[in-house]
């Protein structure tokens, strides 16, 4: 009897102790500031930031995400084989589906560990939290004997917002990188920036990848439903991560992202964690930017001009480069412009006229008809002793090679082929010893092998060699500026007069805050409709936006009230004004 009645006494305490346990974590729970734990227990565990916002984490991954009472994100978080959503990615054949295992040990205040044994993998992930930062660390182990995983995917948890969210949110079906592969990756020209954010009327999450390195990465949020009438018109979005970097046979590979959820809604704050993440893995910016004003000319015509008396189809007059007197034309008309105005100096395209195995604007750039070289050292001497530069157009990521007889054909060049380097770094620093310190990188700047062939070049090339890129992602602009197209568009019905420059002004204003001194230049390419009296000059619109305008020689009438409007900007070495204003 008295054995009993200990065992009823030692159970009503066990309960006692349990049911104040509760209690506490359920005060915690409703404190708003509590900023460490809210819950440890064995099943799972709850971590409220001091702005309220509310995490659990249990054996499915992370679960729930509550702000306010109301639910933010619920589901999970677990790995799967992506290659099947990228075209030529890999077999497929490392199985993730069948579940064997699900577990989580709460490893301290601010740290769970959920192990997930599912086909051949074993993946094992620490949700570690701090402030208003999640992050996702999963060490992800391939059981196949044969086969390396080569895409990784980690996806289950689904967001609902008070409204259709808005920000930097990757969105595409499933279809499209099955057609286009594993480019359309950050960095690439779809996905130009690796961080991602969204907001709703309340709430902000910034998603970045964390120490991937030199990797192809995209977070996406695809639709909860895929209906023309649903998609973006309603508030529910599933997150997704990839990250293109192999976990060979038998072997292991830890991958990692940062979540920030905030009531601070600013793109900036939400981002925090990618600029973090950009600028370990990237770093600054390596050339020095000069932001004044830059001259442009086409130099060479067509096919159609090609002729006994103009064997290489030159434009005429001060374009024809094969002839000393078309030298001197050019330089006489433009130097002193550049100078009056405190222009850079001049980019030329097609500066070997028009090739006739075609393959414009050549990748052989540095290849000169014999007269055009003549006549060079002319123009180099001239630009250099008027203090000003001189730019050419080249093609560093492809290659000519002969596609028949009479024509060629463009291939990629391999980035990590050093014969392949070589040659392109010798192609550049033949120009650099033609007096050449601007280039225009055609057809180049939104790839990863492009960044890979950029860091390489500018190693080489040093920092007071100006390059501008035709196509930009985010990481390419520590290496090299950028060029872009502009349009104005004329007042339409809900619309407003304006300039859209093709890279995307919402873009630029994220390079610049991710990458510090970086450089965008842009010309205006096309006027559709009519510009208003009074509206602002396409040149005020550059430098508002710390664009560097790029003025064609054919319309260098511009130059007079471009120089009004770069003195405001501008110092006189190029430098941007802390207070723009007049000198």
């Amino acid at each position: 009897m008295s054995r009993l009645l200990s065992g009823v006494i030692r159970r009503r305490l066990l309960l006692t102790t349990t049911m104040s346990l509760l209690a506490l974590n359920a005060s915690a729970a409703e404190d708003s500031s509590a900023s460490a734990i809210d819950g440890m227990q064995a099943n799972s565990l709850l971590y409220r930031t001091d702005k309220g916002v509310l995490f659990q984490v249990t054996a499915e991954g992370l679960s729930l995400i509550q702000v306010a009472g109301r639910d933010l994100a619920r589901g999970g978080w677990t790995v799967f084989n992506a290659e099947p959503w990228f075209k030529d990615s890999g077999s497929g054949r490392v199985d993730t589906k069948p579940w064997r295992e699900k577990s989580i040990a709460v490893v301290g205040q601010r740290q769970a560990r959920v192990r997930h044994v599912q086909g051949d993998i074993t993946c094992l992930t620490d949700y570690t939290f701090a402030g208003e930062d999640l992050l996702i660390s999963a060490r992800v182990e391939n059981e196949h004997a044969e086969e390396p995983l080569n895409v990784v995917g980690f996806s289950g948890l689904e967001f609902k917002f008070d409204r259709p969210p808005t920000g930097l949110m990757m969105v595409q079906h499933i279809s499209y990188f099955q057609a286009h592969g594993v480019g359309l990756c950050h960095p690439g020209h779809w996905s130009r920036i690796g961080g991602s954010y969204a907001v709703d009327g309340s709430i902000g999450v910034g998603l970045s990848p964390w120490k991937t390195g030199w990797n192809r990465t995209l977070l996406l949020w695809d639709y909860a439903d895929w209906n023309p009438d649903k998609r973006e018109n309603i508030p529910q979005r599933r997150v997704m991560y990839f990250v293109v970097a192999p976990v060979p046979a038998r072997g292991a590979r830890t991958f990692e992202m940062k979540m920030r959820v905030s009531p601070d809604r600013d793109w900036k704050h939400l981002l925090e964690p990618y600029r973090e993440h950009f600028q370990v893995t990237f770093g600054p910016v390596r050339y020095k930017a000069d932001s004044r004003w830059i001259a442009t000319d086409y130099l060479n015509h067509s096919q159609q001009a090609v002729s006994p008396s103009n064997p290489y189809g030159f434009h005429g007059g001060a374009r024809r480069f094969d002839q000393p007197e078309g030298v001197q034309e050019f330089c006489d008309r433009l130097i002193p412009v550049l100078k009056r105005a405190n222009g850079q100096g001049v980019i030329v395209w097609g500066q070997g006229g028009d090739d006739p195995r075609g393959a414009m604007y050549r990748p052989d750039f540095d290849v000169l008809p014999p007269e055009v070289e003549a006549n060079w050292t002319t123009l180099a001497q001239r630009f250099r002793e008027a203090g000003l530069k001189i730019g050419v157009t080249t093609r560093p990521a492809d290659m000519a090679v002969r596609l028949d007889w009479k024509s060629d054909q463009v291939i990629s060049i391999n980035a990590g082929d050093p014969g392949h380097q070589v040659m392109l770094v010798r192609r550049f620093q033949n120009m650099v010893e033609k007096g050449c310190s601007l280039f225009y990188l055609d057809s180049f700047g939104n790839d990863l092998e492009h960044v890979k062939l950029m860091r390489l070049l500018r190693d080489k090339l040093g920092p007071d060699v100006l390059t501008l890129a035709e196509h930009q992602c985010d990481a390419i602009l520590p290496y090299s500026g950028g060029y872009s197209e502009t349009t104005f568009h004329a007042a339409k019905p809900g619309q407003e007069p304006g300039y859209r420059i093709w890279s995307g002004l919402d873009n630029w204003e994220i390079y610049r805050w991710l990458v510090p001194g970086a450089q965008l230049a842009a010309r205006l390419y096309q006027i559709e409709g009519k510009i208003p009296e009074g509206f602002q000059t396409a040149d005020e619109f550059f430098y508002r936006n710390r664009v560097t305008p790029l003025l064609p020689v054919s319309d260098i009438q511009r130059a007079g009230s471009l120089e009004g409007a770069q003195l405001r900007y501008l110092d006189g070495l190029g430098n941007w004004k802390s207070t723009p204003g007049t000198p």
